[in-house]
């Protein structure tokens, strides 16, 4: 007996349920053919015509899906969200079971006609068919999402330490604001669902509302206007462009230690010549073809360029020092002055250069002689003996007269010669000098120019960083 009255209890239970189900179910349907009913969804929802339609909208922004420098324009993910009264379907809750909300298709109601006036594509149409939630009262919600892509006025000056400010404005397309007035639903947009992004990082999400008036009408025209403010993120182009760029620099500065005697002195700095240019070249096709500003990037490249190139002239012309021998002269006072090198060992062998002794030897008839010639001074004294040997080696006979002309043809023909081989002896060591000068000038001015390189590297970088806007570094 209990048994049968258990499961009749269950029974009785889900008959309830089933019942209250399909009441609920009649009410929906009953209050869906109550609201839809002769409904027209062409003119404003509002019971006075000369009363506006007040919408507040929002946006919740989910993720900044690419920010395109090259076109100008940015494609971000939102939850797009829009609120207003429409007093033509609002009802009485007691008169349908209670029922205090109902969704419906948005096509079949009015709705506003809100765009993205910077919009590069249409896409409402997309979400055409997607469900408004209708209240009791007569209030609407519209939300769905939407991929959307607009324009960004981005400015790469500050490649790639740059930030973006990139505005998206919502407006009525076909009202103006007595018609339908446009509003921000909250003081700050929604980001609490953001998704971050690899190579930007958001540094604020902002909203404002603007009034415009325009030549045409008297009018004014609403405009809700949302601010994406983003900062590039610098690991990955001072990882694969700023140091590969730096390394190169200093790479070709040590091409200022190649001795000139290595032929690869100007092929490395060529070949490095040759990498920035190339590393240039793969950043100018991530920039904007724009006329306006040149990309700090740009400068940083273009003005290693030229210090590489620079240093590669210079370092021909420290090589044309080295191998200098047409006209072989001493270097000018200024040049030596300019490389601090004046008071180098070659200059001083120059100065205090002394000429090697010569020693001559005279052959006399029956005996050997030897003559010193310590330096110009005695080559009179040296002559005069000479004569007088001469002489006295005469008048021991009328044989020994020829000899004595002999022996006196033969010293003036070894006195010549011995003068010009001190004359030859003398130009080949003040050549080699002069040789030794002229690299040791080129040493010094190769030392002198990777100085300056340096320095003149390290100024202009950090010029560039210095120039930024403050906390751009972060």
């Amino acid at each position: 007996m209990e048994k049968h009255t258990a499961v009749g209890l269950v029974l009785l239970a889900l008959c309830v349920s089933t019942a209250s189900a399909v009441r609920g179910s009649s009410y929906e349907a009953q209050l869906l053919e109550h609201l839809l009913t002769n409904h027209d969804s062409e003119p404003r929802p509002v019971l006075n015509s000369s009363h506006p339609v007040t919408v507040k909208i929002d946006a919740a922004l989910a993720q900044i899906i690419s920010v395109d420098s090259k076109n100008q324009q940015i494609t971000v993910n939102l939850w797009y969200r829009s609120y207003w009264t429409d007093e033509t379907m609002a009802w009485n809750e007691s008169d349908f079971g209670g029922v205090n909300a109902i969704r419906v298709s948005s096509e079949k109601i009015w709705r506003p006609d809100i765009v993205v006036y910077n919009s590069l594509g249409a896409y409402s149409d997309a979400f055409a068919d997607s469900e408004a939630t209708i209240y009791s009262s007569g209030s609407l919600s519209w939300l769905y999402p939407v991929i959307l892509t607009f324009t960004c006025a981005i400015d790469v000056t500050y490649f790639p330490y740059d930030e973006q400010t990139c505005e998206m404005q919502f407006g009525s397309w076909s009202f103006d604001g007595f018609k339908v007035d446009v509003h921000n639903r909250s003081a700050a947009p929604d980001s609490g669902n953001y998704l971050e992004n690899e190579e930007w990082e958001l540094g604020s999400y902002t909203v404002r509302r603007e009034e415009f008036f325009y030549g045409c009408c008297p009018e004014p025209y609403p405009v809700v206007t949302m601010s994406i403010f983003i900062r590039r993120k610098t690991l990955y182009y001072n990882y694969n462009v700023v140091a590969p760029c730096i390394l190169i620099v200093f790479v070709s500065l040590f091409g200022f230690w190649v001795p000139a005697e290595c032929g690869e002195k100007l092929s490395l700095g060529v070949t490095m010549l040759l990498s920035l240019v190339v590393f240039m070249q793969i950043v100018s096709q991530t920039l904007p073809a724009t006329s306006t500003s040149v990309p700090y990037i740009a400068q940083f490249f273009g003005g290693t360029i030229i210090l590489v190139g620079v240093s590669v002239s210079l370092s021909a012309f420290g090589i044309y020092f080295h191998f200098h021998e047409l006209n072989l002269k001493p270097p000018p006072t200024w040049l030596r002055s300019v490389l601090l090198v004046d008071g180098y060992k070659p200059w001083q062998l120059m100065k205090n250069r002394k000429k090697k002794k010569v020693e001559p030897t005279v052959i006399a008839n029956e005996g050997l002689e030897v003559v010193s010639m310590d330096d110009k001074e005695k080559e009179a004294e040296m002559s005069g003996e000479l004569n007088a040997k001469v002489s006295r080696f005469g008048h021991n006979g009328n044989n020994n007269s020829g000899m004595g002309l002999t022996v006196t043809t033969h010293m003036e023909k070894i006195d010549s010669n011995v003068e010009a081989l001190r004359k030859t002896s003398d130009e080949n060591e003040e050549q080699e000098e002069l040789r030794d000068m002229w690299k040791t000038l080129a040493v010094q001015l190769d030392k002198v120019l990777m100085v300056g390189i340096l320095v003149a590297f390290v100024v202009m970088t950090a010029a560039m960083f210095a120039s930024l806007p403050p906390g751009i570094l972060r």
